[in-house]
């Protein structure tokens, strides 16, 4: 795997990475910036009204228009969290296109995206007050379609509630109740500050005949939108062990089929830590894949929950087990589960399982060297977790872990949080 080579400006940055073997050039800027309570909704709205219009272009359609004019280039959006970092996104996909020349069709969509992030005014463009008004109606509706996901509400609940006091417990989307009091002008001030305050990391993959000047010239872009400031160093957020072994059980209701029984335990171990592969073999092994231990025992063997899987958050190094059971299983599920923990403790663990586990995570592993937008966020990930990896380096330190190794994981970790979502006439 090909290393980026990263261009600095201040707090922007800019990665690039050659690959003659894609057939698109991809794009992206992502702006991160600590999470708080007062800022973490209006900046959850603000890559949603981007997409809007800008002051040159000022309506969807105007920009639609201009991606045509690209010869199909896509440009898109997403908001994204990492702990307690929000992750603003704005990405293109533009086409090889060999009858074209490249530098003019490459400055053409860098200008599209400098202008969908950085062309807007006051009362304009996306800013403007009956548009504003119309994003707050549907970002209501996103934070409804959220919570109406049930499988996804419990685990961020869960997450929530194991990290409370922390800004990794802050929802991505934010808060409903935030969204009657925000207006046009309180939302431009959000974007302002945001522009002021985040971080500015820009990535470049693809075929590109002079990436280094394409790199540089992004640089100069954002670095005379984005003034002053300096890179601030990424809060390290693993959650430290607990001292005792108590464990929270929050219990909340809705109207729901099929209750969630959620897990978190605390393992002290993150993305740069040196014991993060032996953590990811546990984690397959326990729960990560069809052949694991809980889909085994907890699904197949006692039917005990129609979905049943476990995960690794890099950044926290929180594991968690989800569940989708009928209530009156809550108790039997959760002893098999602890029992299944115990067993990796106590250093029980197949051969066949040892290898299944290494087979899923280099299939997993592997299939990202093949996709852009995979390589940026794996670049992306080491620097929220404060650590480079190299995937193929990775898949080597995976296929050494030890069965020693992964118990020795399991009996450091801990269960800090048990959440139960189910029906009120269910409890």
């Amino acid at each position: 795997m090909e290393s980026f080579q990263t261009l600095s400006a201040g707090r922007c940055h800019v990665h690039i990475l050659p690959h003659a073997g894609f057939r698109t050039k991809e794009v992206s800027i992502r702006l991160h910036v600590r999470m708080d309570r007062q800022h973490v909704t209006p900046y959850a709205l603000l890559p949603h009204m981007w997409m809007n219009g800008t002051d040159k272009l000022p309506s969807t359609r105007s920009l639609t228009t201009a991606c045509d004019n690209l010869y199909g280039a896509s440009v898109r959006t997403s908001l994204g969290k990492r702990g307690g970092y929000h992750i603003l996104e704005l990405s293109a996909s533009i086409p090889d296109v060999s009858f074209v020349a490249e530098d003019s069709l490459v400055e053409r969509a860098l200008d599209l995206l400098c202008d969908v992030l950085f062309d807007h005014t006051e009362g304009h463009g996306c800013f403007d007050d009956a548009l504003v008004r119309r994003e707050l109606d549907l970002h209501r509706r996103r934070i409804e379609a959220a919570r109406d996901e049930k499988m996804s509400f419990a685990l961020q609940r869960c997450f929530s509630i194991a990290c409370e006091g922390t800004p990794a417990a802050l929802p991505r989307l934010g808060f409903v109740e935030d969204l009657p009091k925000l207006n046009a002008s309180q939302l431009f001030g959000a974007y302002e500050e945001l522009l002021q305050n985040a971080e500015a990391h820009a990535y470049i993959v693809g075929p590109f005949d002079d990436l280094h000047s394409v790199g540089a010239a992004l640089l100069q872009r954002l670095t005379e939108k984005m003034i002053g400031g300096s890179a601030v160093p990424i809060e390290r957020e693993v959650l430290p062990r607990p001292e005792s072994r108590s464990v929270r059980e929050v219990t909340e209701y809705d109207d729901i089929h099929q209750s969630q029984l959620d897990l978190a335990y605390i393992t002290g171990i993150g993305y740069a830590d040196p014991e993060y592969p032996a953590l990811l073999m546990m984690n397959g092994v326990f729960g990560g894949f069809a052949h694991s231990k809980l889909f085994i025992h907890v699904r197949e063997r006692h039917s005990l929950a129609y979905t049943v899987w476990s995960h690794v958050d890099q950044v926290t190094g929180m594991l968690a087990v989800m569940t989708g059971i009928s209530p009156e299983k809550r108790e039997q599920a959760l002893t098999i589960i602890e029992q299944q923990l115990n067993d990796l403790r106590d250093g029980k663990i197949a051969d066949e399982e040892l290898k299944y586990t290494y087979r899923s995570l280099r299939n997993q592993h592997t299939v990202l060297l093949d996709q852009p937008a995979a390589l940026a966020n794996w670049h992306h990930q080491g620097i929220m977790c404060g650590r480079q990896r190299d995937i193929n380096e990775l898949l080597t330190d995976l296929e050494r872990v030890t069965r020693d190794d992964i118990t020795k994981v399991a009996q450091a970790i801990a269960m800090s949080t048990l959440y139960f979502l189910t029906r009120k006439d269910e409890a």
